[in-house]
């Protein structure tokens, strides 16, 4: 299960950077109304190499930018979020346990992918189900910035639309992108080596 996990991220991360056809590379490159959108940076500016700004589900490249720029912010807050979560169990557990009923606690269970294979099933399904409520429950607010909630920036609220707030949003799209290749480099080096890449002898 552990090794299934891994490929199946290790294909997700490698098709955002797969070759596509000049064609879709183009029309996806005219949609000039995003060239100035959050998360378009140098040195690579606006970059869809599979088109999908121009052959998305949603009405205009407009649109369909918003959509998968939406996306992206949340995972790169899960990604944030699971990064510091590794690095934290490396040095930290709770105590007390996790499934009085299995006799199992928290520091029973090992850090990384290894603990999907520890964790109960009913652990997994109470996760599965505050994802869901988060899903159904919190919403994106109509008109504003991508991965914007309602809920604040750690009680800050960004609605002055200033160079300020883009600078921030901006550093929070390239921490996540930054998370997303860190977390999915954990995972890699769990598979490969059996621990995590600090544990290896490259860093030892």
């Amino acid at each position: 299960m552990v090794r299934l996990v891994s490929l199946a991220l290790t294909l997700a991360s490698a098709a955002a950077f797969a070759p596509s056809s000049s064609q879709s590379k183009s029309s996806a490159l005219n949609a000039k109304p995003v060239q100035k959108e959050v998360g378009v940076l140098p040195p690579l500016g606006f970059f869809d190499p599979l088109g999908f700004i121009a052959k998305g589900p949603y009405g205009s490249p407009e649109e369909n930018f918003y959509h998968y720029r939406g996306v992206e912010v949340k995972h790169g807050r899960i990604a944030m979020a699971a990064t510091v979560g590794m690095l934290v169990q490396e040095n930290y557990r709770f105590q007390g346990f996790l499934s009085p009923s299995e006799n199992l606690s928290f520091s029973d269970v090992p850090n990384g992918l290894a603990a999907l294979d520890v964790v109960p099933l009913l652990g997994w399904v109470q996760l599965a189900v505050l994802i869901g409520a988060h899903e159904v429950l919190v919403k994106q607010r109509p008109g504003k910035k991508p991965g914007d909630f309602g809920t604040g920036y750690f009680g800050v609220a960004m609605d002055d639309e200033s160079s300020k707030q883009l600078r921030a949003l901006n550093i929070e799209v390239q921490n996540g992108r930054l998370a997303m290749l860190g977390i999915l480099g954990m995972f890699a080096s769990e598979n490969i080596h059996g621990v995590a890449l600090w544990e290896t002898k490259i860093f030892s």
